[in-house]
């Protein structure tokens, strides 16, 4: 694919074939274009897979996702866990959460979007590959390949296609930073409390952490957010070993990390180009979590190209949130493997409150609540900083 706009001779068509082309069934590509439908734009999904059956994969979301997605997410939803469980050298806390954490199979969710999508009216092409993009004077033309190429016309264009986008690399955008994640199913066992989630964090081996999400009573997934593709497999082989879980089959992905000074979007002439979810990086880089935030993000798009407004100005409320987290993120990447243990008992009464009563996709407006509930969470961040540094 060619890596920048080409320009294209004008050949007479006053009107695009659409007003928006989304390329990626992703869940924010199909929340994107059900909002794009609803409000009578002309709108296309392009997506290079054959169908919506793709291999299941396990998340946990906070109960947010039924807000940002603004449908019923339930058909999805395979487990609820009310109990998050942090553990570090030995030291261990529990918070219980007001709401509970939603286990959400990915497969299902695009389900349910897909049919919002075709009761929106918009058009959906599957089994397309993206070629090149380019830009002409009544809007942009994107290039599919399905057999035979095709040339459709659009106005805008919304990549949400993915780490690796290629309407990012259409618009020389820079690669993105990206680090693996693997988990394993496992069965429990019968002494497992499937209302917990547990956190291990194990500063040796990841800067990240390990996971344990009940998925039912009897069965969970066991995972970690690793530093490189080249040892992640191992490192969870050798954490299900000492734990004595046994893996009945691996997931795993490649995850995007914010970046907040990457371009998200783009004009030219009287079109604009905008990415969402992975390809925008919209990713919590604290828990890798980009569920939530990617379609939170993509009703900002749909939204800013609706009524005209910058997209950024519309990623306002988004962006407090990963703002927050990628501060947070930077001072944990200083931490030593003592600071998570400090970390854990610094959890005190009003630090747990804060916590239980507020998820993690909703933490901006309490940001200084929470260091004034402890405020030797500012010790322990300088700590962090002063010994990072050297």
């Amino acid at each position: 694919m060619k890596s920048h706009l080409q320009t294209i001779p004008r050949k007479g068509v006053d009107r695009p074939d659409y007003d928006v082309i989304v390329v990626g069934a992703s869940c924010a590509g199909l929340a994107a274009a059900r909002t794009l439908g609803d409000q009578g734009l002309r709108t296309l999904v392009l997506d290079s897979r054959h169908d919506f059956g793709t291999p299941e994969r396990t998340w946990i979301v906070t109960p947010k996702l039924s807000e940002v997605a603004n449908c019923d997410i339930e058909p999805s939803v395979i487990h609820r866990t009310g109990v998050m469980e942090l553990l570090a050298n030995g030291t261990s806390r529990r918070v219980e959460l007001a709401q509970p954490d939603l286990v959400v199979e990915r497969g299902a969710l695009r389900k349910i979007l897909a049919r919002e999508v075709e009761s929106a009216g918009v058009e959906v092409r599957l089994g397309g590959r993206v070629q090149e993009v380019a830009v002409g004077s009544r809007g942009l033309a994107v290039r599919v390949r399905n057999g035979a190429s095709a040339r459709i016309t659009t106005r805008h264009l919304l990549g949400a296609d993915g780490s690796r986008s290629v309407v990012a690399e259409a618009m020389g955008a820079t690669p993105q930073r990206t680090v693996p994640i693997v988990q394993a199913r496992v069965e429990l066992g019968d002494r497992y409390d499937p209302d917990v989630t547990r956190v291990w964090f194990d500063r040796a081996r990841t800067r990240f952490f390990f996971w344990l999400i009940p998925e039912s009573p009897t069965t969970g997934v066991v995972g970690l957010i690793a530093e490189k593709p080249s040892n992640a497999r191992q490192l969870l082989e050798d954490f299900l070993e000492e734990h004595g879980y046994r893996a009945d089959e691996y997931q795993g992905a490649m995850i995007p990390l914010h970046q907040p000074r990457r371009p998200i979007e783009w004009r030219a002439r009287e079109s604009r180009v905008l990415l969402v979810g992975d390809a925008a990086a919209h990713v919590k880089v604290t828990t890798v979590g980009g569920v939530v935030s990617g379609i939170w993000g993509a009703q900002a798009a749909a939204r800013s190209l609706v009524v005209g407004n910058p997209y950024r100005r519309e990623l306002r409320a988004l962006h407090r949130e990963l703002y927050l987290h990628d501060l947070v993120r930077w001072f944990m990447d200083r931490f030593h493997g003592r600071h998570y243990d400090l970390l854990l008992r610094l959890l005190n009464r009003e630090l747990d409150l804060l916590l239980r009563t507020n998820n993690r996709d909703s933490m901006a407006s309490k940001a200084w609540s929470l260091a004034l509930a402890q405020p030797r969470l500012f010790l322990l961040g300088l700590d962090a900083f002063v010994r990072g540094t050297r």
